[in-house]
């Protein structure tokens, strides 16, 4: 990780952007770091301070257990964490990620990964803060990074979505002339197998072209660029466990639209959070950004992936990155502050930086490496406890709790329903909307699965209705969760 350039001259000479090879990286002048340089280290030391936090999301608990499942026994083909699924052929669409977890997971366990995930979380928000070079003042970069890292601390979890943002940082790094356009054949090759956001890379450039078209260029780098990837992402594609079918997955999940408009990250952003305003605060900025300086190559991209955001959240970090370039170039110069600036006391300050950077994740990850508060570890305990262990009884439970129970139980096929909703059936996927929102139909739903027992909220309209309508019993309950059985069962 590199210290930020300076930003007193453009990326790349435009030209030579647009009509010539690729340009070479600029060097730094000589002299030691300079000021944008040891902001960039301290950008990237909250980075770490954000991926270093404790793991606890649902989809990264699947994530791993099949990393685990990999370096055990090989690459799954057939779901092996659901009893409603088991033996459904599998594509995993991040099975890069996957298997990297696996193994960090078996040579340094909990605490790997969360060293794992700050520096990749490190990396991204130097990348972002990169992404900002093209403003002349280091105080308006500052002001744009606050909302980006105020989203980050939502959104930058330990899904393989963080390895994505990375590679889509890249990808517009190269775009914008930090490096050669190659590269992105190997950012291809590796993105078509960590997540399924890689298509949005070719709408990026795609984006991009069309803008400079507008501008009156031939847009020449943006389509060298857009081959290099494209051509990385077939590779990629090819030449993986899953072969050709790994291409047209993202296309398979976005045909379910039915399904995916009852998971909340697919939903339009309501802005009742803080990380959500945040977004709308860069939005604010990008519509000021373009009405100063209207450039379409960087315009355009804004605009469609704004667009995206405003239909999913889920793309709201996607976004972020996207309008970097433009809320730089775009935004006026705050104060006469310049990221060249050297002294002694800067010099200082990075090598400070660079030490805290290596040093303060060590001291930061500490034990528990795990925060399980949102799953119902007791309550599994309990059914444990009872007999009714789910890896041996068919328990009907909310879907990200088939998450936990398909890294707790690993390939027992223990989990009723998880969240890979791209797997499973649509009846299934509607059963469970049925016993989520306790509709008619929801005994018929349990009926279907030979259900014999219920892990549920305790506040939720189905512990009511299973315990006082149908004679389930309960076996054990906080205010969290309750354990029932059904009565043949017990």
């Amino acid at each position: 990780m590199g210290p930020a350039l300076t930003t007193e001259r453009p990326l790349v000479n435009e030209v030579d952007a647009d009509d010539g090879g690729d340009p070479t990286t600029r060097t730094p002048p000589s002299g030691g770091m300079d000021l944008a340089g040891v902001l960039g280290l301290a950008i990237a030391l909250i980075g770490a301070g954000i991926g270093a936090s404790k793991l606890s999301d649902n989809s990264f608990l699947t994530h791993l257990a099949t990393g685990r499942h990999v370096v055990d026994h090989g690459f799954l083909t057939e779901d092996v964490f659901t009893w409603t699924s088991a033996g459904d052929s599998v594509v995993v669409q991040s099975w890069v990620a996957s298997w990297l977890y696996g193994l960090v997971d078996a040579v340094a366990g909990f605490q790997g990964l969360r060293m794992l995930m700050a520096v990749t979380a490190a990396v991204l928000a130097w990348s972002c803060w990169s992404l900002t070079e093209r403003s002349p003042s280091v105080v308006t970069r500052l002001a744009v990074m606050v909302p980006v890292l105020a989203i980050g601390l939502r959104t930058w979890t330990e899904r393989p979505l963080l390895i994505g943002l990375v590679l889509l940082a890249a990808t517009l790094l190269v775009a914008e002339g930090r490096g050669r356009v190659w590269w992105l054949a190997v950012i291809g090759v590796i993105w078509v197998g960590v997540h399924g956001s890689w298509p949005l890379g070719l709408v990026l450039l795609a984006a991009r072209w069309f803008g400079a078209r507008l501008d009156g260029r031939r847009g020449a780098r943006d389509i060298r660029s857009g081959a290099w990837l494209a051509a990385g992402l077939v590779a990629g594609g090819v030449l993986n466990p899953y072969g050709p079918a790994l291409l047209v997955f993202p296309l398979e999940l976005l045909g379910r639209q039915d399904t995916l408009a009852h998971v909340a990250e697919w939903r339009a952003p309501d802005f009742q959070s803080l990380w959500m305003r945040a977004f709308l605060v860069l939005v604010l900025a990008a519509v000021v950004a373009i009405g100063r300086r209207l450039e379409w190559r960087t315009a355009v991209p804004t605009l469609v992936f704004l667009a995206l955001a405003l239909t999913s959240r889920r793309n709201i970090p996607v976004a972020t990155i996207v309008l970097l370039p433009t809320l730089a170039a775009g935004l006026p110069a705050l104060g006469a502050l310049a990221g060249t600036r050297r002294s002694d006391a800067i010099r200082l300050a990075g090598r400070a930086l660079a030490v805290l950077l290596v040093l303060l994740p060590l001291l930061a990850i500490r034990g528990p490496h795990v925060d399980a508060d949102r799953y119902p570890v007791e309550a599994v305990d309990a059914l444990v406890d009872a007999g009714l262990g789910p890896d041996t009884t068919r328990v009907v439970h909310p879907d990200f709790v088939g998450n936990y129970l398909g890294l707790r139980y690993g390939d027992a096929g223990a989990a009723w329903i998880d969240d890979r909703f791209e797997l499973h059936e649509t009846s299934l996927v509607e059963d469970y909307l049925v016993l989520l929102d306790g509709e008619s139909g929801w005994q018929e739903a349990l009926e279907r699965d030979d259900a014999e027992a219920l892990l549920w909220r305790s506040d939720a309209p189905l512990t009511e209705l299973a315990g006082s309508v149908a004679g389930w019993e309960t076996v054990w309950s906080d205010e969290d969760w309750t354990v029932l059985c059904e009565p043949t069962a017990c």
